[in-house]
């Protein structure tokens, strides 16, 4: 197994919703995300963070991603987020899952999916929790 990284719930403030209404303040929604690391052995060697992926600033730039613009679909949420990621970073792929607190009667409503920069490598699951 190769050696990955995960952020996990990561709070992303983002306008997403079908409705307008929905959309019309922001709501919290929580993000992780799981990515390769690129050289475990030399990173472990130099403890240089420029040998790994810089996890502060990809949470960084997830946030900010976010709080851009409005989305209807958690999908298209998830496909910008990765898109960023694989663009910024020097990551062969990046996994993404979305939790969304809208359903009263779940805990949340989930996507994850795997993007590579390929495109989106396989859709891993989309789910309600209750």
């Amino acid at each position: 197994m190769s050696p990955t990284l995960s952020l996990v719930d990561l709070k992303l403030f983002c306008r997403v919703g079908v409705p307008v209404r929905e959309r019309a303040k922001p709501q919290k929604l929580l993000c992780t995300v799981v990515f390769p690391v690129p050289n475990l052995k030399k990173a472990a060697t130099t403890d240089h963070l420029s040998d790994t992926i810089d996890y502060h600033a990809l949470s960084q730039l997830l946030q900010s991603t976010a709080r851009r613009g409005e989305r209807k679909l958690i999908e298209k949420l998830a496909s910008e987020l990765a898109q960023a990621a694989l663009r910024n970073f020097r990551l062969p792929w990046i996994e993404i899952e979305l939790k969304k607190f809208i359903l009263p009667e779940t805990r949340y409503i989930s996507l994850r999916a795997r993007f590579s920069r390929s495109g989106i490598a396989h859709r891993l699951s989309s789910s309600s929790s209750s």
